[in-house]
């Protein structure tokens, strides 16, 4: 009966595909290389080999690479590196990975602590650039979407799901993502580092991760009009980063303990600041319960010339924290911080958070004003 299962599953895939129409003339289908698939329909089914030769006649021909509708199991990382080539200018690499949909195309690893699509330059030097992944769900492996060297890339409309590790892995520069839903990943749903520069994270939806946006390095990056519930250690976490603007987003029930689920030491807090920051800016944003009352809707730690103003901390419930000024940052609390320069003023708390501004050890308010910083509401009790 299973077996019987599994041929007719793959049968309605092949006809799927077979009848799913184009998103342009002039496509690759990773199906017209089904034959390089292995075991369609059994216990080791694997399309990466039929991935592999459908993309590089994509990078051959210039066309967009097609994934009509379909589950797509794959147990090998798809790579798409580009090939090499000399004296062309970095657009020569630009290559399109679309879908039909990111509830109707999907790309699943099926081999643990595998990534499921690497989509990186060899190394910093020789960066990928100007890659599209479009309409079309990945799942499942240790990364689900590397990025390491890879820069002008678009995500848009897509469904990133799982991760052992990290849903998105990013170190280059200029990249947006639009339009898409990161969920179940165990360390961060997007993790920006290192040349994680002029990044836009926009109108994505982030769920159930350890950590919902995770910047560790960068300059110059946006996070906006994104809804970020029910991620454990942080809905955002902070550090080592010039420039970023968290705005016009919607935060509910983050900042929890479940350490079977996503392990972690510290405190978990809706945006945490940590260590190392300088002109964050966090703005007309609304915060609903932090569910843990040891963290906060925003923890700051270490940040300078930074700017906190027009937010609404608000919940139906009673809750503990609003702005918490923390003495020591979880990254290295061994090294000194400080909160200069930093203005919070005209937010607005509903009655039910106890403490709309506090302090974890005495003193770090005081301090704060001393290395001019600006305060509109006094420190709780």
């Amino acid at each position: 009966m299973k077996t019987d299962i599994m041929l007719i599953s793959a049968a309605l895939l092949l006809a799927a595909c077979a009848y799913s129409a184009p998103v342009a003339d002039g496509v690759v289908r990773v199906t017209d290389y089904a034959q390089l698939a292995i075991d369609v329909g059994g216990e080791a089914e694997d399309w990466q080999p039929a991935f592999q030769a459908a993309a590089a006649e994509a990078y051959a021909s210039g066309k967009p690479l097609y994934v009509p509708t379909g589950r797509y199991q794959i147990r090998q990382a798809i790579d798409l590196t580009p090939p090499p080539a000399e004296k062309r200018p970095f657009m020569w690499q630009a290559i399109r990975l679309v879908g039909a949909g990111q509830w109707r195309s999907i790309i699943s690893q099926e081999t643990e602590g595998i990534n499921c699509v690497d989509w990186s330059g060899p190394v910093y030097e020789d960066s990928t650039s100007h890659g599209r992944l479009e309409d079309i769900c990945l799942r499942g492996g240790a990364t689900v979407l590397n990025i390491k060297w890879h820069n002008h890339f678009v995500m848009d409309s897509c469904y990133i799901e799982g991760g052992s590790e990290y849903g998105v892995y990013a170190e280059g520069w200029s990249n947006r993502f639009l339009n898409s839903t990161i969920r179940w990943a165990t360390v961060a749903g997007i993790c920006g580092r290192a040349h994680f520069n002029n990044c836009v994270i926009r109108d994505c939806y982030f769920s159930r991760n350890g950590i919902g946006v995770l910047i560790n390095g960068g300059h110059g990056n946006r996070i906006e009009g994104c809804g970020l519930e029910s991620c454990a250690r942080a809905a955002i976490y902070v550090l080592n980063t010039r420039g970023l603007t968290i705005c016009n987003s919607y935060f509910e029930g983050n900042g929890y303990r479940m350490p079977e689920r996503f392990p972690f030491e510290g405190i978990p807090n809706t945006i945490a600041i940590d260590r190392n920051n300088t002109s964050v800016t966090v703005h007309d944003n609304i915060l609903r319960v932090n569910r843990d009352d040891e963290g906060a809707l925003i923890s700051l730690a270490d940040l300078a010339h930074g700017h906190i103003y027009d937010n609404l901390f608000y919940s139906a419930n009673p809750a503990m924290h609003g702005i918490i000024l923390r003495g020591a940052a979880e990254n290295k609390p061994e090294e000194p911080t400080s909160i200069t320069d930093v203005v919070i003023e005209h937010n607005h708390a509903s009655e039910l958070v106890r403490k709309p501004l506090s302090e974890d050890t005495p003193g770090v308010f005081a301090k704060a004003c001393t290395a001019g910083s600006e305060f509109d509401w006094e420190l709780s009790e």
